[in-house]
């Protein structure tokens, strides 16, 4: 049956490490796996899971499903008893070591990721990225150029084209690879398209803080980066489903069958569409989406590894309705190694139940399991982006 043990992965998704996470209290590593909403806010804290928990909240941080997981596969690594602290511990001494960098590392051996896709804006050389083992590209952030250049540009067309200049640059000769992008999260899928006469008239409201005015202007400049992908040859990524934290509309704006109206657009057929975190809770929606439009693929990130304890059927719902060409692994990883690690792992083992059962009840040949494992974990992504074996 299917051993993807060995397989090598591409991390479709993730975010830098960040080097105060070299030593950490058992309950701020089980806190790296927490997307929820804090229960003491703090001033000028945008993100609502960094404010600061009542002893109530923290009690319940190591009962979350994906660090009772993270606690399992790290006493195994590590050879130690499956305690939260026992972990910690053996991790603090192994950072202090070899430091955060030759931590994650091993880790990063261990899991077998070999390439990781990067939510950051941030030159290549910056030594920030230097925490993350081995290759590395990077996917252009849509929002904050955005609101930069909104503080400079006087008009809609200067905006427009500053920004595309921008774009066309950072994929020309900086080396990006993709955007990433939050439309529904910051406007809503299901939101009426804007063309450029409109955005032209509610520019000078949008760029003086009207919140509504703003929903439009991103999505007009949103609808023609679709348009300069295609040209340009890049995929955009966009945020859907829910990962936690407060929301500033109906938390359903991220189902991504809200799209269809745009993606069903013959212009936009062949602008390449990754929907990040397989749209999760709606992953047979966003499995429908890969299935239906040729230009639509799933990342199945944060799913990975948050829900491991219904992972393998997370992932048979995707499997069951999307071309398993058009699958790729990532983690949202952020912070600490732990997370990419623990998604690469996470990731085999729901392939290796969903594909031995494919196998054992007839559904598929195990040769064709083997390559559709591999496939997932690392070939998709080496297709889309160029990468050399």
């Amino acid at each position: 049956m299917p051993d993807f043990t060995q397989c090598p992965v591409v991390d479709n998704h993730c975010h830098v490490l960040e080097s105060e996470k070299k030593t950490m209290e058992p309950i701020w590593l089980a806190r790296e796996f927490f997307h929820g909403i804090a229960d003491t806010p703090i001033a000028g804290v945008a993100k609502a899971k960094l404010w600061g928990a009542t002893d109530d909240l923290l009690f319940h941080f190591p009962h979350m499903g994906a660090v009772l997981t993270m606690v399992c596969q790290l006493a195994k690594l590590f050879g130690c008893e499956p305690e939260l602290a026992a972990v910690t511990a053996e991790r603090n001494r192994r950072t202090a070591k070899e430091g955060l960098a030759g931590y994650a590392k091993m880790l990063y051996r261990d899991a077998g990721i070999v390439c990781s896709v990067m939510d950051s804006n941030l030159p290549i050389n910056d030594p920030i990225l230097d925490l993350t083992p081995g290759p590395k590209i990077r996917l252009l952030q849509m929002d904050p150029l955005l609101k930069s250049l909104m503080t400079s540009c006087g008009t809609y067309p200067e905006l427009l084209r500053s920004f595309q200049d921008a774009v066309e640059n950072a994929i020309r000769h900086d080396g990006f690879v993709g955007i990433k992008s939050h439309l529904g999260e910051l406007v809503g899928f299901g939101a009426p398209q804007v063309d450029a006469e409109e955005a032209a008239r509610i520019y000078p409201a949008a760029a003086a803080g009207d919140g509504e005015a703003f929903k439009k202007l991103y999505m007009a400049v949103w609808l023609a980066t679709m348009l300069q992908a295609q040209e340009l040859k890049f995929p955009i990524h966009v945020h859907t489903g829910i990962t936690g934290g407060l929301w500033n509309g109906p938390v359903a704006n991220t189902d991504p069958f809200l799209l269809v109206p745009i993606l069903r657009q013959p212009r936009f057929l062949q602008t390449r569409l990754v929907l990040l975190h397989a749209g999760h809770p709606w992953m047979q929606h966003a499995g429908m989406m890969a299935h239906t439009f040729p230009h639509v693929w799933v990342d199945m990130g944060w799913m990975t590894p948050w829900t491991a304890q219904r992972i393998a059927e997370c992932y048979r719902d995707v499997i069951s309705l999307a071309p398993l060409s058009k699958m790729m692994i990532g983690s949202g990883g952020h912070g600490s190694p732990e997370v990419s690690w623990l998604a690469a792992k996470t990731a085999k083992i729901a392939l290796g139940e969903v594909l031995t059962d494919a196998v054992r009840l007839g559904l598929m040949a195990e040769k064709d399991a083997e390559r559709t494992g591999r496939m997932i974990l690392h070939d998709n992504a080496a297709r889309m982006y160029g990468l050399k074996s």
